[in-house]
């Protein structure tokens, strides 16, 4: 019986992994289609807007949803456009995305 419930522990373990891992490239992918063109990661992007190599170091979550959904909100002369009709599923995998980068 211990061998069994091991057995299903580590099968969920990794896939929980495996998940993580799928947003976190779904979130890329979706950073690269919808937003580097403008910012920079890595050294790679646009450079209309910030460089956000380390983002969710200066950043909480919610703040960055909040810049995505109404960039006006905090700078009014932003050009970023309005990310809020982004479907919650992408939002959520583009949040989990920037998370990732401290």
């Amino acid at each position: 019986m211990k061998r069994v419930v091991a057995v299903f522990a580590a099968f969920a373990v990794v896939a929980l992994l495996t998940v993580a891992a799928q947003a976190g490239s779904k979130g890329e992918q979706i950073f690269s289609q919808k937003c580097a063109m403008c910012h920079v990661i890595k050294g790679k992007g646009g450079a209309i807007g910030p460089e956000l190599t380390k983002i969710a170091s200066k950043m909480k979550e919610n703040d960055l949803k909040v810049k995505l959904e109404n960039p006006k909100k905090t700078n009014p002369n932003s050009s970023m456009p309005s990310f809020k009709t982004l479907p919650k599923a992408e939002m959520d995998a583009l949040l989990g995305y920037l998370k990732t980068l401290k």
